[in-house]
C-alpha cells in the first residue's frame, strides 16, 4: 500500500485533492488524435515540430502562443482558439461515453462526513468533467479544471488554488492522481502524494516518482485514514 509496501496511516490530514480522468471516472480521451490535430494546426501556422520543447499539449500551445505573437497577434490569437477548440471536441466525445470509477461516490461521501475536505482539479475542460458527473458540487467543497486557472498540473498554482479554496495548508493535505504530473504537483506544492493504479501508471513508475502511497484504487483510502 505504501510506496515502500508497508501499511501507514494518514494523520492529522484536513484534505484530500483528487484528479478526475482515471482516478475518479474513466474517460477514453484519445490523446493520439488530440496530438495529432495539434500538430497539424502548429505545423499550418508555420512552426516546426522539432523547435518546440514541451511534452504536453496544453503547455505546447502556451509555448507556440507567444512565438506566434512576436510575428502575428491576430493569428496568435487564432492559433489558440483552434487548438483549445480540437482539444474541448476531443474530451467532450470521451465524456459522452465516460463514467465514474466504481465507488467513487462512496468514497468521497465518506471523506466529508469524516469532517476530510474534499478537492477535485483536473487539466481538463469543466464542461467535459461535468458531462460525466453532473452532481460533481454535490460531493466536493471545491472544483477546479483548466478553465479557472492559468497555469495547471504539475505546476504548483493548481493544487495552490484548491488548498486556498479549501483553507488548509500543503500539510494538511494529500494529492491523489493516476497520472506521474499528480505526484510531481502535490511534491512541488509541499503535500504529501497518493499514486492510484486505476490509469496507465504502474507501481514501479510511481515509486520513481516518489508517491507516498501506491493505491489499486481510491477505495484503498480507506484503511489509511486514522479513526
Amino acid at each position: 500500500m505504501k510506496a515502500s509496501d508497508k501499511e501507514g496511516q494518514l494523520c492529522g490530514v484536513r484534505a484530500i485533492i483528487f484528479d478526475f480522468d482515471g482516478t475518479l471516472a474513466v474517460l477514453n480521451i484519445d490523446f493520439s488524435l488530440m496530438r495529432e490535430r495539434i500538430m497539424a494546426l502548429v505545423n499550418h501556422f508555420g512552426i516546426e515540430e522539432g523547435s518546440i520543447r514541451e511534452r504536453y499539449l496544453l503547455e505546447m500551445i502556451d509555448e507556440v502562443y507567444p512565438i506566434l505573437w512576436e510575428k502575428d497577434s491576430s493569428g496568435a490569437e487564432e492559433f489558440y482558439e483552434r487548438a483549445h477548440q480540437i482539444l474541448h471536441e476531443v474530451e467532450l466525445k470521451a465524456a459522452g461515453e465516460g463514467k465514474l470509477i466504481l465507488g467513487t461516490e462512496a468514497v468521497l461521501r465518506m471523506l466529508r462526513e469524516r469532517r476530510i475536505k474534499v478537492g477535485i482539479v483536473t487539466r481538463n475542460c469543466e464542461e467535459a468533467v461535468r458531462k460525466v458527473f453532473p452532481d460533481i458540487d454535490d460531493y466536493c467543497d471545491v472544483f477546479i479544471s483548466r478553465d479557472s486557472v492559468e497555469k495547471v498540473k504539475p505546476h504548483p498554482d493548481h493544487l495552490n488554488s484548491a488548498l486556498d479554496a479549501l483553507k488548509v495548508s500543503e500539510k494538511e493535505a494529500v494529492m491523489v492522481g493516476d497520472h506521474i504530473i499528480d505526484i510531481q504537483a502535490g511534491k512541488r506544492a509541499g503535500m504529501m502524494t497518493i499514486g492510484v493504479l486505476t490509469g496507465k501508471i504502474k507501481r514501479e513508475e510511481f515509486e520513481e516518482a516518489g508517491a507516498d502511497y501506491i493505491l489499486r484504487d481510491v477505495s484503498e483510502i480507506y484503511p489509511l485514514l486514522k479513526e
